[in-house]
């Protein structure tokens, strides 16, 4: 498996996760939330630095200060809460042979999807507070990084916007620009 950021004890330590939910159940979850959020966040380059210092397991080497203190203090708390987003609607429901069920304990009530829903969000709410702190940590700081700005090519160009509101009032479709006298009623004269 590739290099992780987080592991899934920290993972556990840092969330509402049960301690006796299983690894196997976590680490792809962990795996997605890196893949789509933080290569995104930070860019392939940076990305890649961090991934080449866990693996060689130089983080701690005094040269590279500055990546632990990124991995440390603004990677990982981003990456615990999309961990927990990403798993969350997968620590309920399984897919088995036949049909996707949905498990549940003698002990426990259920929750409902609208409760799920209600939880996800708030999770996703501190995840992009805590990737919009990364964000101002790299443009603040990217003196420290070099590898923020040096993405060519085909490589993923870190995103300088951790919130995603799902609107965007602005969007041209086929050179009709809305506006919001699109959805204000017109003067009718009588």
């Amino acid at each position: 498996m590739a290099v992780l950021f987080v592991s899934e004890d920290t993972l556990k330590k840092s969330t509402t996760i049960n301690g006796n939910v299983d690894a196997e159940l976590l680490l792809p979850y962990i795996k997605v939330a890196q893949d789509i959020h933080i290569h995104q966040l930070l860019g392939t380059d940076l990305y890649d630095k961090l991934a080449a210092l866990i693996t060689a397991n130089t983080m701690a080497d005094a040269a590279n200060d500055d990546y632990e203190t990124l991995i440390d203090k603004y990677v990982q708390p981003v990456l615990i809460h999309y961990s927990l987003y990403e798993s969350l609607p997968f620590l309920t429901y399984k897919i088995m042979n036949k049909d996707l069920v949905r498990k549940i304990s003698e002990t426990s009530s259920p929750a409902s999807l609208e409760d799920l829903k209600f939880i996800r969000n708030i999770v996703l709410n501190t995840a992009e507070y805590y990737a919009q702190r990364l964000v101002d940590w790299l443009k603040n700081n990217s003196d420290k990084y070099p590898e923020y700005n040096s993405n060519s090519g085909a490589d993923l160009s870190p995103s300088k916007e951790a919130y995603f509101s799902g609107m965007n009032l602005g969007y041209d479709m086929q050179s009709t620009r809305i506006t919001l006298r699109d959805f204000l009623t017109p003067d009718i004269s009588i």
